[in-house]
Protein backbone atom coordinates (compact mmCIF):
# COMPACT_ATOMS: atom_id res chain seq x y z
CA UNK A 1 0.00 0.00 0.00
CA UNK A 2 1.37 3.38 -0.96
CA UNK A 3 1.80 6.18 1.56
CA UNK A 4 1.86 9.91 0.93
CA UNK A 5 3.48 12.29 3.35
CA UNK A 6 3.05 15.99 4.09
CA UNK A 7 6.43 17.61 4.47
CA UNK A 8 6.64 21.06 6.01
CA UNK A 9 8.84 23.51 4.07
CA UNK A 10 11.60 25.25 5.97
CA UNK A 11 11.48 22.69 8.79
CA UNK A 12 14.31 22.69 11.31
CA UNK A 13 15.19 19.18 12.46
CA UNK A 14 18.13 16.86 13.17
CA UNK A 15 19.29 14.66 10.32
CA UNK A 16 20.52 11.69 12.34
CA UNK A 17 23.53 9.91 13.64
CA UNK A 18 25.93 11.26 11.00
CA UNK A 19 25.90 14.68 12.76
CA UNK A 20 24.44 16.64 9.87
CA UNK A 21 21.68 19.08 10.75
CA UNK A 22 19.01 20.10 8.28
CA UNK A 23 19.00 23.91 8.47
CA UNK A 24 16.34 24.68 5.83
CA UNK A 25 14.51 23.08 2.93
CA UNK A 26 11.90 23.85 0.30
CA UNK A 27 10.02 21.31 -1.80
CA UNK A 28 8.68 22.96 -4.96
CA UNK A 29 6.58 19.97 -6.07
CA UNK A 30 3.03 21.05 -6.85
CA UNK A 31 3.60 24.72 -5.91
CA UNK A 32 1.37 26.85 -8.12
CA UNK A 33 3.13 30.20 -7.72
CA UNK A 34 6.76 31.23 -7.24
CA UNK A 35 6.88 33.25 -4.03
CA UNK A 36 10.57 33.93 -3.30
CA UNK A 37 10.67 37.02 -5.43
CA UNK A 38 14.09 37.11 -7.17
CA UNK A 39 14.66 36.08 -10.79
CA UNK A 40 17.36 37.77 -12.89
CA UNK A 41 17.34 36.71 -16.52
CA UNK A 42 20.29 38.87 -17.52
CA UNK A 43 20.10 39.80 -21.20
CA UNK A 44 18.98 36.36 -22.33
CA UNK A 45 15.72 34.75 -23.34
CA UNK A 46 15.56 33.11 -19.93
CA UNK A 47 12.12 32.36 -18.48
CA UNK A 48 10.66 30.31 -15.68
CA UNK A 49 7.30 28.69 -14.98
CA UNK A 50 5.80 26.56 -12.24
CA UNK A 51 5.17 22.96 -13.33
CA UNK A 52 3.97 19.91 -11.44
CA UNK A 53 7.52 18.83 -10.52
CA UNK A 54 8.82 22.24 -9.43
CA UNK A 55 10.35 25.35 -11.03
CA UNK A 56 11.17 25.01 -14.75
CA UNK A 57 13.93 27.44 -15.78
CA UNK A 58 14.57 27.69 -19.54
CA UNK A 59 17.69 29.26 -21.02
CA UNK A 60 19.13 28.91 -24.49
CA UNK A 61 21.97 31.41 -24.89
CA UNK A 62 25.33 31.88 -23.18
CA UNK A 63 25.50 35.45 -21.90
CA UNK A 64 29.23 35.86 -22.38
CA UNK A 65 31.86 37.25 -20.05
CA UNK A 66 30.44 38.71 -16.85
CA UNK A 67 26.96 37.32 -17.57
CA UNK A 68 27.76 33.67 -18.07
CA UNK A 69 25.93 32.44 -14.96
CA UNK A 70 22.66 34.22 -15.59
CA UNK A 71 19.79 33.53 -15.27
CA UNK A 72 19.81 33.31 -11.49
CA UNK A 73 16.93 32.63 -9.14
CA UNK A 74 16.46 32.37 -5.38
CA UNK A 75 15.21 28.84 -4.74
CA UNK A 76 15.43 28.89 -0.93
CA UNK A 77 15.55 31.77 1.54
CA UNK A 78 14.96 33.12 5.05
CA UNK A 79 17.37 30.95 7.05
CA UNK A 80 20.46 31.78 9.10
CA UNK A 81 24.13 30.78 8.72
CA UNK A 82 26.88 30.87 11.36
CA UNK A 83 30.46 31.96 10.87
CA UNK A 84 33.11 29.22 10.40
CA UNK A 85 30.51 26.45 10.01
CA UNK A 86 30.57 24.10 7.02
CA UNK A 87 27.36 23.75 5.03
CA UNK A 88 26.20 21.54 2.20
CA UNK A 89 23.52 22.54 -0.30
CA UNK A 90 21.61 19.62 -1.88
CA UNK A 91 19.52 20.50 -4.95
CA UNK A 92 17.21 17.90 -6.49
CA UNK A 93 16.91 18.84 -10.16
CA UNK A 94 16.41 17.47 -13.66
CA UNK A 95 19.30 18.63 -15.86
CA UNK A 96 18.75 18.99 -19.65
CA UNK A 97 22.39 19.14 -20.79
CA UNK A 98 25.93 18.60 -19.53
CA UNK A 99 27.40 21.80 -18.16
CA UNK A 100 28.42 23.78 -15.11
CA UNK A 101 26.09 25.04 -12.41
CA UNK A 102 26.88 27.96 -10.12
CA UNK A 103 25.30 27.98 -6.66
CA UNK A 104 25.45 31.03 -4.39
CA UNK A 105 24.56 31.07 -0.70
CA UNK A 106 24.44 33.83 1.88
CA UNK A 107 22.69 37.14 2.35
CA UNK A 108 23.18 40.19 0.15
CA UNK A 109 26.29 41.29 2.11
CA UNK A 110 27.86 37.90 2.91
CA UNK A 111 27.86 35.55 -0.05
CA UNK A 112 29.83 32.52 -1.26
CA UNK A 113 29.62 30.86 -4.65
CA UNK A 114 30.85 27.58 -6.08
CA UNK A 115 30.70 25.96 -9.50
CA UNK A 116 30.01 22.24 -9.93
CA UNK A 117 29.86 20.14 -13.11
CA UNK A 118 26.49 18.50 -13.82
CA UNK A 119 25.46 15.78 -16.22
CA UNK A 120 22.27 15.59 -18.28
CA UNK A 121 19.68 13.08 -17.11
CA UNK A 122 16.06 12.22 -17.91
CA UNK A 123 15.48 11.69 -14.20
CA UNK A 124 15.95 13.88 -11.14
CA UNK A 125 19.36 13.84 -9.46
CA UNK A 126 20.76 15.24 -6.24
CA UNK A 127 23.45 17.89 -6.78
CA UNK A 128 25.63 18.52 -3.72
CA UNK A 129 27.65 21.70 -3.22
CA UNK A 130 29.79 22.12 -0.10
CA UNK A 131 30.41 25.54 1.49
CA UNK A 132 33.34 25.06 3.90
CA UNK A 133 34.06 27.51 6.74
CA UNK A 134 31.35 30.03 5.99
CA UNK A 135 33.04 33.45 6.32
CA UNK A 136 30.49 35.34 8.43
CA UNK A 137 27.12 35.16 10.12
CA UNK A 138 24.26 35.57 7.64
CA UNK A 139 20.67 36.38 8.59
CA UNK A 140 17.82 35.87 6.14
CA UNK A 141 20.12 33.91 3.85
CA UNK A 142 19.21 32.54 0.42
CA UNK A 143 20.37 29.96 -2.13
CA UNK A 144 20.75 31.32 -5.68
CA UNK A 145 20.51 28.80 -8.52
CA UNK A 146 22.41 29.89 -11.66
CA UNK A 147 22.14 27.56 -14.70
CA UNK A 148 23.60 29.96 -17.29
CA UNK A 149 26.01 27.28 -18.53
CA UNK A 150 23.24 24.66 -18.94
CA UNK A 151 21.09 25.38 -22.02
CA UNK A 152 17.56 23.96 -22.07
CA UNK A 153 14.93 23.58 -19.36
CA UNK A 154 16.18 22.75 -15.87
CA UNK A 155 13.56 21.72 -13.29
CA UNK A 156 14.35 22.44 -9.64
CA UNK A 157 12.32 20.13 -7.44
CA UNK A 158 13.78 20.50 -3.95
CA UNK A 159 16.50 22.47 -2.14
CA UNK A 160 18.08 21.65 1.22
CA UNK A 161 20.83 23.19 3.35
CA UNK A 162 22.70 21.03 5.88
CA UNK A 163 25.08 22.14 8.63
CA UNK A 164 27.82 19.51 8.44
CA UNK A 165 29.02 20.33 11.98
CA UNK A 166 25.64 19.99 13.64
CA UNK A 167 25.11 17.63 16.55
CA UNK A 168 22.18 15.20 16.31
CA UNK A 169 19.28 15.66 18.68
CA UNK A 170 18.64 12.82 21.15
CA UNK A 171 16.23 10.21 19.87
CA UNK A 172 12.78 10.81 21.38
CA UNK A 173 11.11 8.09 23.39
CA UNK A 174 8.62 6.16 21.22
CA UNK A 175 5.06 7.24 21.80
CA UNK A 176 1.97 6.04 20.04
CA UNK A 177 -0.79 8.01 18.36
CA UNK A 178 -4.18 7.68 20.01
CA UNK A 179 -7.13 6.85 17.77
CA UNK A 180 -9.75 9.55 18.34
CA UNK A 181 -12.27 8.32 15.78
CA UNK A 182 -12.45 6.00 12.78
CA UNK A 183 -14.91 4.68 10.25
CA UNK A 184 -14.46 1.75 7.87
CA UNK A 185 -16.80 2.11 4.90
CA UNK A 186 -16.09 -1.35 3.47
CA UNK A 187 -19.34 -3.20 2.80
CA UNK A 188 -21.58 -0.41 4.15
CA UNK A 189 -24.82 -0.49 2.18
CA UNK A 190 -26.10 3.00 2.96
CA UNK A 191 -24.40 6.34 3.54
CA UNK A 192 -25.55 7.57 6.94
CA UNK A 193 -23.50 10.71 7.74
CA UNK A 194 -25.91 13.03 6.02
CA UNK A 195 -23.85 15.71 4.26
CA UNK A 196 -23.00 15.71 0.55
CA UNK A 197 -22.60 18.99 -1.34
CA UNK A 198 -22.12 18.54 -5.06
CA UNK A 199 -21.84 22.24 -5.81
CA UNK A 200 -22.94 22.99 -9.36
CA UNK A 201 -21.27 19.92 -10.86
CA UNK A 202 -22.37 16.51 -12.05
CA UNK A 203 -20.97 15.02 -8.82
CA UNK A 204 -22.59 11.86 -7.48
CA UNK A 205 -21.82 9.20 -4.91
CA UNK A 206 -22.79 5.58 -4.41
CA UNK A 207 -21.98 2.85 -1.92
CA UNK A 208 -19.83 0.09 -3.42
CA UNK A 209 -18.20 -2.96 -1.88
CA UNK A 210 -14.98 -1.11 -1.06
CA UNK A 211 -16.55 2.05 0.39
CA UNK A 212 -17.96 5.37 -0.84
CA UNK A 213 -17.47 6.00 -4.57
CA UNK A 214 -17.52 9.76 -5.34
CA UNK A 215 -17.58 10.68 -9.04
CA UNK A 216 -16.80 14.16 -10.33
CA UNK A 217 -15.86 15.28 -13.83
CA UNK A 218 -15.81 19.09 -13.94
CA UNK A 219 -13.75 21.74 -12.17
CA UNK A 220 -16.15 24.16 -10.50
CA UNK A 221 -14.02 27.25 -10.95
CA UNK A 222 -13.11 29.94 -8.48
CA UNK A 223 -14.84 29.57 -5.13
CA UNK A 224 -16.24 26.14 -6.02
CA UNK A 225 -13.03 24.33 -6.94
CA UNK A 226 -13.06 21.95 -3.97
CA UNK A 227 -16.66 20.75 -4.39
CA UNK A 228 -18.05 18.16 -4.15
CA UNK A 229 -17.55 17.77 -0.42
CA UNK A 230 -18.78 15.00 1.84
CA UNK A 231 -18.60 14.20 5.53
CA UNK A 232 -16.79 10.87 5.79
CA UNK A 233 -16.38 10.81 9.58
CA UNK A 234 -18.21 12.65 12.35
CA UNK A 235 -19.31 12.88 15.99
CA UNK A 236 -15.92 13.06 17.73
CA UNK A 237 -14.27 15.74 19.86
CA UNK A 238 -11.09 17.79 19.35
CA UNK A 239 -9.11 19.75 21.94
CA UNK A 240 -7.50 23.15 21.60
CA UNK A 241 -3.73 23.29 20.84
CA UNK A 242 -3.48 19.53 20.21
CA UNK A 243 -2.05 18.08 16.97
CA UNK A 244 -4.11 15.59 14.98
CA UNK A 245 -3.47 13.45 11.91
CA UNK A 246 -6.26 12.49 9.51
CA UNK A 247 -5.53 9.23 7.68
CA UNK A 248 -7.77 8.52 4.68
CA UNK A 249 -7.52 5.19 2.86
CA UNK A 250 -8.69 5.85 -0.69
CA UNK A 251 -8.28 4.84 -4.30
CA UNK A 252 -7.38 7.92 -6.37
CA UNK A 253 -8.30 8.01 -10.10
CA UNK A 254 -6.06 10.89 -11.27
CA UNK A 255 -3.23 13.07 -10.01
CA UNK A 256 -4.52 16.18 -8.32
CA UNK A 257 -5.02 18.07 -5.08
CA UNK A 258 -7.30 16.98 -2.26
CA UNK A 259 -8.72 19.34 0.35
CA UNK A 260 -9.53 17.93 3.77
CA UNK A 261 -11.48 19.90 6.37
CA UNK A 262 -11.82 19.01 10.04
CA UNK A 263 -13.71 20.60 12.91
CA UNK A 264 -17.30 21.47 13.76
CA UNK A 265 -19.37 24.02 11.91
CA UNK A 266 -17.92 26.90 13.97
CA UNK A 267 -14.31 25.72 14.38
CA UNK A 268 -12.83 24.41 11.16
CA UNK A 269 -9.36 23.93 9.65
CA UNK A 270 -8.57 22.90 6.09
CA UNK A 271 -5.45 21.72 4.30
CA UNK A 272 -4.65 20.81 0.71
CA UNK A 273 -2.37 17.87 -0.13
CA UNK A 274 -1.18 16.57 -3.53
CA UNK A 275 -2.30 13.03 -4.36
CA UNK A 276 -1.18 10.60 -7.04
CA UNK A 277 -3.34 8.26 -9.09
CA UNK A 278 -3.13 4.58 -8.19
CA UNK A 279 -4.96 1.37 -9.06
CA UNK A 280 -4.60 0.33 -5.43
CA UNK A 281 -5.70 1.93 -2.17
CA UNK A 282 -3.26 4.31 -0.51
CA UNK A 283 -3.10 6.04 2.85
CA UNK A 284 -3.28 9.84 2.59
CA UNK A 285 -2.10 11.62 5.73
CA UNK A 286 -3.00 15.21 6.57
CA UNK A 287 -1.59 16.81 9.71
CA UNK A 288 -3.60 19.42 11.65
CA UNK A 289 -1.07 21.06 13.99
CA UNK A 290 -2.15 23.05 17.08
CA UNK A 291 -5.89 22.81 16.58
CA UNK A 292 -7.24 26.33 17.27
CA UNK A 293 -10.19 25.55 19.57
CA UNK A 294 -12.18 22.83 21.25
CA UNK A 295 -14.61 21.20 18.82
CA UNK A 296 -17.56 19.04 19.85
CA UNK A 297 -19.33 16.77 17.38
CA UNK A 298 -16.53 17.30 14.87
CA UNK A 299 -16.41 15.95 11.32
CA UNK A 300 -13.95 15.25 8.51
CA UNK A 301 -14.98 16.70 5.12
CA UNK A 302 -13.51 15.02 2.02
CA UNK A 303 -13.30 17.43 -0.96
CA UNK A 304 -12.04 15.88 -4.23
CA UNK A 305 -13.05 18.74 -6.55
CA UNK A 306 -9.55 18.83 -8.05
CA UNK A 307 -9.50 15.07 -8.73
CA UNK A 308 -11.74 14.19 -11.70
CA UNK A 309 -13.02 10.63 -11.92
CA UNK A 310 -14.27 8.21 -9.30
CA UNK A 311 -12.54 8.31 -5.92
CA UNK A 312 -13.32 5.50 -3.47
CA UNK A 313 -13.03 6.31 0.24
CA UNK A 314 -12.50 3.09 2.16
CA UNK A 315 -11.52 4.15 5.67
CA UNK A 316 -11.04 7.34 7.69
CA UNK A 317 -9.15 7.77 10.97
CA UNK A 318 -8.36 10.71 13.21
CA UNK A 319 -5.27 10.23 15.38
CA UNK A 320 -4.20 12.38 18.32
CA UNK A 321 -0.47 12.76 17.66
CA UNK A 322 1.56 11.40 20.56
CA UNK A 323 -1.67 11.02 22.47
CA UNK A 324 -1.15 7.64 24.09
CA UNK A 325 0.30 4.15 24.11
CA UNK A 326 -2.90 2.38 23.09
CA UNK A 327 -4.80 2.05 19.85
CA UNK A 328 -3.24 2.07 16.38
CA UNK A 329 0.36 3.25 16.49
CA UNK A 330 3.03 4.01 13.96
CA UNK A 331 0.70 5.00 11.15
CA UNK A 332 3.18 7.53 9.83
CA UNK A 333 6.32 6.07 8.34
CA UNK A 334 8.42 8.48 10.35
CA UNK A 335 7.14 6.79 13.50
CA UNK A 336 7.68 3.18 12.49
CA UNK A 337 10.29 1.93 14.93
CA UNK A 338 13.32 0.76 12.99
CA UNK A 339 11.79 0.89 9.46
CA UNK A 340 13.31 3.25 6.91
CA UNK A 341 11.48 5.12 4.13
CA UNK A 342 12.58 7.38 1.28
CA UNK A 343 10.94 10.77 0.64
CA UNK A 344 8.37 9.14 -1.66
CA UNK A 345 7.12 7.03 1.25
CA UNK A 346 8.61 3.77 -0.07
CA UNK A 347 10.15 1.36 2.42
CA UNK A 348 13.90 0.92 1.85
CA UNK A 349 16.69 -1.15 3.36
CA UNK A 350 20.31 -0.46 4.33
CA UNK A 351 21.48 -0.64 0.70
CA UNK A 352 19.44 2.44 -0.33
CA UNK A 353 21.47 5.61 -1.05
CA UNK A 354 20.02 9.04 -0.29
CA UNK A 355 17.78 10.78 2.24
CA UNK A 356 15.72 8.43 4.40
CA UNK A 357 13.23 8.85 7.26
CA UNK A 358 13.47 6.68 10.37
CA UNK A 359 11.87 7.19 13.77
CA UNK A 360 10.88 10.75 12.96
CA UNK A 361 14.37 11.79 11.75
CA UNK A 362 15.72 12.47 8.28
CA UNK A 363 19.28 11.56 7.47
CA UNK A 364 21.50 10.78 4.51
CA UNK A 365 22.22 7.10 4.05
CA UNK A 366 25.44 6.53 2.14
Amino acid sequence: MKKLFTLVAMAFMAVGANAQTLVAERDWTGVAEYDLGFFQEGESDATYEMVADGIAITHSADMGEGKEWQPQMSVLQDFNLDIDETYKVVITAKIPADGNLQVNMGDWTTNKQYVVPVTASDDFQEIEVEFPDFPDNATGAHVLFQPGRIPGTTIVKKVQVFNMSGEPEPEPEPQGDEVVAERDWTGVAEYDLGFFQEGESDATYEMVADGIAITHSADMGEGKEWQPQMSVLQDFNLEIDETYIVVITAKIPTDGNLQVNMGDWTTNKQYVVPVTASDDFQEIEVEFPDFPDNATGAHVLFQPGRIPGTTIVKKVQVLHKGGGETGIKNVKAAKVNGARYNLAGQKVDASYKGIVIQNGKKFIQK
